[in-house]
């Protein structure tokens, strides 16, 4: 029988009358993988890690961890550890007491406790700063002083609650793999919740995505975002184009808008509606006709650093998002320009067909 490192069954949680935070969760984490609970505000993933972590009492259900139940142990009994998004520093302790509290609070003698915060400091790189107080160190120092905390106690299960969150842009990707590299040479389990897309997909062995207190998807990175399971995972792992249309012919050829044909994959009855995923990087704007092409014009340009994104209409009601790499060899398109964008079979997702809405028939839809 196989002994995960987390393992939820039927887990609800719910405030007052108000609907379920969480609504019968089944999930089983792997020992020593770095899972993500990824989903927009309000969808229960900071519940379900508080539960986890004792902070919350489940309604129904039960909590596993390593095999034994702990869905009525506090906080203090089970073997987990949590980094917050404030850090929840000491602010009068400084650096090596905020890591040496939880050790000392356990009664270890003096000589272990300054071996294990050596180890831990030297790993997050805080070896020289032990005297420092939280207000001398950086945004992203502190969050190292946390996650020494943390793992100084060695947890089984280290918990994350959108710990990067109140860093800058460049210190919070630095911080996505250095806390990846940690993971991966601790081997401990990391549960990480987060609202945000990329950070998921850098860090994740596998994600669940979230909504409305429910888990829509569990898959690796790769499966998340080359195939959603349904509209609103397609929608929300990163910038989407959504395309409606009517299948012209069993072997796979759609009418877009009416009047654009396109060739898909598979074989379907003639007269089907379908919905069509297309990620914008995979569509390739030509300045001539190619294979598997539609006619179309440029209508925005927006400049992002290493690509360029571009709308192209391609109709009076259908318009296309379309991200294309800054090459040297390539001059920008202009707005106005006339372009062919080709949409090869290969790169074009079908949607299960129970997600096919037929009132946005003839609509393309970009969505990020």
């Amino acid at each position: 029988m196989t002994t995960y490192a987390v393992e939820l069954k039927n887990l609800s949680k719910t405030f007052g009358r108000e609907p379920p935070a969480v609504d019968g969760l089944n999930l089983q984490i792997h020992v020593g993988e770095f899972f993500s609970l990824l989903g927009p505000s309000g969808c229960g993933k900071t519940t379900t890690l508080r539960m986890i972590a004792g902070f919350e009492t489940p309604s129904t259900g039960e909590i596993y961890i390593h095999g034994r139940v702990v869905t009525q142990k506090p906080a203090f009994h089970r073997p987990v550890n949590t980094v917050f998004q404030n850090y929840a520093l000491f602010p009068h302790l400084s650096v090596f007491e905020n890591v040496a509290f939880g050790l000392e609070m356990d009664g270890l003698a003096r000589t272990e406790i300054h071996r294990r915060v050596g180890e831990i400091l030297d790993l997050v790189k805080l070896r020289g700063m032990e005297k420092r107080y939280p207000r001398q160190l950086s945004g992203g120092q502190q969050q190292r002083v946390a996650l020494a905390r943390a793992l100084v106690k060695q947890p089984q299960v280290l918990l994350f609650d959108e710990p990067l969150g109140a860093l800058d842009l460049k210190l919070r990707k630095e911080m996505q793999l250095e806390l990846k590299r940690m993971q991966q040479s601790l081997g401990i389990t990391f549960v990480y919740v987060t609202h945000d897309q990329e950070e998921a997909l850098t860090m994740s062995d596998r994600i669940a995505v979230m909504r409305a207190g429910h888990i829509l998807q569990v898959g690796t990175p790769r499966e998340i975002y080359e195939q959603p399971g349904d509209r609103f995972v397609a929608d929300f792992i990163g910038e989407t184009n959504f395309l409606m249309g009517r299948v012209t012919k069993a072997s796979g050829e759609v009418l877009i808008d009416e009047q654009l044909p396109l060739q898909i994959q598979g074989n379907f009855s003639q007269g089907q509606i379908v919905t069509l995923v297309i990620r914008p990087e995979k569509a390739i704007i030509y300045t001539t006709r190619q294979n598997y092409t539609l006619p179309g014009a440029i209508e925005e340009v927006i400049y992002l650093g290493t690509d360029t994104r571009y709308v192209v209409r391609l109709t009076p009601r259908t318009s296309l998002v379309v991200r294309s790499q800054n090459l040297d060899h390539q001059e920008p398109h202009r707005l106005g320009e006339v372009v062919w964008v080709q949409l090869s079979p290969q790169s074009i997702f079908l949607l299960p067909e129970d997600q096919i809405a037929q009132a946005d028939y003839g609509r393309i839809v970009a969505s990020s």
